[in-house]
């Protein structure tokens, strides 16, 4: 690729166009629940129409919109750009500062539900998208939009539905989830999602403690049993042990709690919802706990479901599955992850670290497949999913000269 090509296409991206397409987008409430992207879509689906991109919609579940638009060569290499347009729900908006779909640029931050998480980075790859439409004839190779409905929500019926397919796979794949100006997000920790169902025998309350059996307390027993498996340690594979070990002191800078690191090479655990009894003067014959357990690259879903399995049967329970993936990463060598360190020093001038991240993510339906992905996009992690959301404005246009900057190296032309 020439660096005069190179040149134009990143002077050519506007900084304040690209901040008015995001607060554009953050003004669009996008929650999920309940999950309906129909507005977002259609008013992405309508931006890239009018310059002549011929958009693919797929609708697996009403309002569960996904778009797919694609520029260059078919047949060799594909590079998609993939960002989530569903946000979490804004809460109690009385604890907000501001409108939480405000949707402006104050003091430098770009505000609103989703600027870090992730309508900053979907407005990066978007525009960045946009401005590679003129060079189209100069990629060899294809670059492929894919704009999802549900991330948030497990992405049963945005990335999982067209990965399952076959649809918009690519060669390799850049998500503009939130990680920082200087981090590449190479991995995540597992999920393993449950409900865990406890016993008792009910009688008069009158009577209790003293006869019946309360399947409350003994829920509660088995949650302290179960705390145990954040002692577990798994054998992590050496082409990944020194990044983790980089991303235990990456979680703990950007959280500012001392600690915090092992939630990287251990497992986590969080009782997220309890269900118990029928009546105040009723001993509960029930109990259901909702449980969500992470688990570190080195052990398997199957690994820590037998754990707890074994755990569970002791109290009589009985355990179902709503969701159970693998830890998941792409190889620190990858040629996605090579391009993406390049522009990221080259453009921005700082030398990127990679890391782990213990959340979950789209990404692992590309991993899945074989397919080499990474995260990179502006965030404000502290408030991520929280109060008073925001990201650097500066950033959100750094980032979309990156992607633009990846999307040319991959797609070199000859």
């Amino acid at each position: 690729m020439s660096a005069d090509l190179r040149d134009r296409v990143l002077g050519e991206i506007v900084g304040e166009e690209v901040l008015k397409l995001a607060c554009r987008l953050i003004r669009i409430p996008s929650e999920n629940p309940p999950g309906d992207m129909s507005e977002i879509a259609g008013f992405i689906e309508d931006r890239l129409s009018s310059i002549g991109v011929s958009v693919e919609r797929y609708e697996p579940a009403k309002g569960r919109v996904n778009l797919v638009a694609g520029i260059g060569k078919s047949g060799g290499r594909e590079l998609i750009f993939n960002g989530h347009m569903d946000v979490v729900p804004a809460g109690d908006r009385s604890r907000w500062d501001f409108d939480p779909f405000l949707g402006e640029v104050r003091n430098g931050y770009l505000l609103g539900r989703g600027a870090s998480d992730m309508k900053g980075g979907l407005a990066g790859i978007i525009y960045a998208f946009e401005k590679l439409v003129e060079y189209e004839k100069e990629l060899e190779g294809r670059l492929t939009l894919v704009c999802v409905p549900d991330e948030e929500t497990g992405g049963e019926y945005g990335t999982g539905y067209l990965v399952s397919r076959g649809i918009a796979v690519g060669s390799s794949v850049l998500i503009a989830e939130p990680t920082g100006m200087d981090l590449i997000d190479i991995g995540q920790k597992g999920a393993l999602w449950m409900r865990i169902t406890v016993y008792g025998k009910p009688i008069h309350g009158s009577l209790s403690p003293y006869a019946g059996e309360s399947a409350v307390l003994k829920a509660a027993d088995l949650m302290k049993e179960l705390l145990s498996i954040t002692e577990l340690k798994p054998e992590i594979g050496e082409d990944v042990k020194a990044i983790i070990e980089g991303s235990k002191r990456i979680a703990e800078e950007l959280s500012g709690i001392k600690g915090i690191g092992r939630i990287l090479d251990h497992p986590t655990i969080n009782f997220g919802m309890i269900r118990g009894g029928t009546k105040i003067n009723i001993v509960p014959e029930k109990c259901e706990i909702d449980v969500d357990i992470r688990v570190p690259v080195g052990m398997t879903s199957d690994e820590a479901a037998e754990y707890v399995e074994k755990i569970v049967s002791k109290y009589g329970g009985e355990v179902s599955y709503f969701a159970r993936g693998n830890a998941n990463y792409t190889q620190p060598s990858s040629e996605i992850v090579e391009i993406a360190k390049s522009n990221v020093k080259r453009i921005l001038g700082m030398e990127p670290k990679l890391f782990v991240q213990w959340a979950s993510s789209d990404a692992r339906f590309y991993r899945g497949k074989g397919v080499p992905t990474i995260h990179y996009g502006p965030a404000e992690v502290k408030v991520i999913h929280g109060y008073n959301e925001r990201v650097r404005a500066e950033d959100v246009v750094k980032a979309c000269k990156v992607y633009a900057g990846i999307a040319l190296d991959y797609l070199r032309s000859a």
